[in-house]
């Protein structure tokens, strides 16, 4: 009779708390749950504030900082600039092209270079500039077969027209139109 008392160990059940079983389920579930919190903070917290850092643009190296901070793809070569007289107070951007796959998408890229620099002083409110010049540099080979980077393009801006500049409207194309002087190298194509 005492061996009928005796329960094997296989009959014998743990409560379901003490089965590793439960406690990986209830990891899974804490980290599923994590995941799940963080994703939805993600996709229902606002968008983060554009950046709208205002540059006190007296110097040559606060420009560059401007434009690395609003244009961060462009290749600012030199800036120089006069900034002490009010009215006279002017800055020329000078800007590094690379060759691309031909003159008419160089050309393109070089008006975009342009309008992106124009865009960086609007959003920095640079309005109080007399004249804001960029030039765009682009490699020529001479006759030689050498490759010098040369200037292939220049556009002034009267600093009160950045405030007839729509950052969202404004169409690359109507660089050389936008400009207060414009220039281009001849035996680089027009675009229309």
């Amino acid at each position: 009779m005492g061996h009928e008392t005796r329960i094997s160990h296989r009959e014998i059940k743990k409560p379901f708390w003490k089965s590793w079983k439960f406690w990986l389920l209830i990891v899974a579930i804490i980290i599923l749950a994590k995941g799940a919190i963080s994703c939805t903070n993600y996709l229902f917290s606002e968008p983060a504030a554009p950046s709208t850092k205002i540059y006190k643009l007296n110097s040559d190296k606060s420009v560059k900082a401007m434009l690395k901070h609003y244009e961060p793809d462009l290749k600012v070569t030199e800036v120089g600039g006069v900034y002490d007289d009010p009215k006279s107070k002017t800055v020329l951007v000078t800007i590094k092209e690379d060759s691309g796959v031909d003159d008419k998408y160089a050309v393109k890229t070089m008006h975009a270079d342009i309008a992106s620099v124009w865009k960086a002083f609007k959003k920095s409110k640079g309005n109080d500039f007399a004249n804001i010049a960029v030039m765009v540099t682009y490699p020529f080979d001479d006759a030689g077969g050498n490759t010098h980077q040369l200037k292939a393009m220049t556009a002034d801006l009267d600093g009160s027209r950045l405030n007839d500049l729509n950052l969202e409207g404004f169409s690359d194309r109507n660089v050389s139109a936008f400009a207060t002087e414009y220039w281009q190298r001849n035996d680089m194509p027009s675009i229309k």
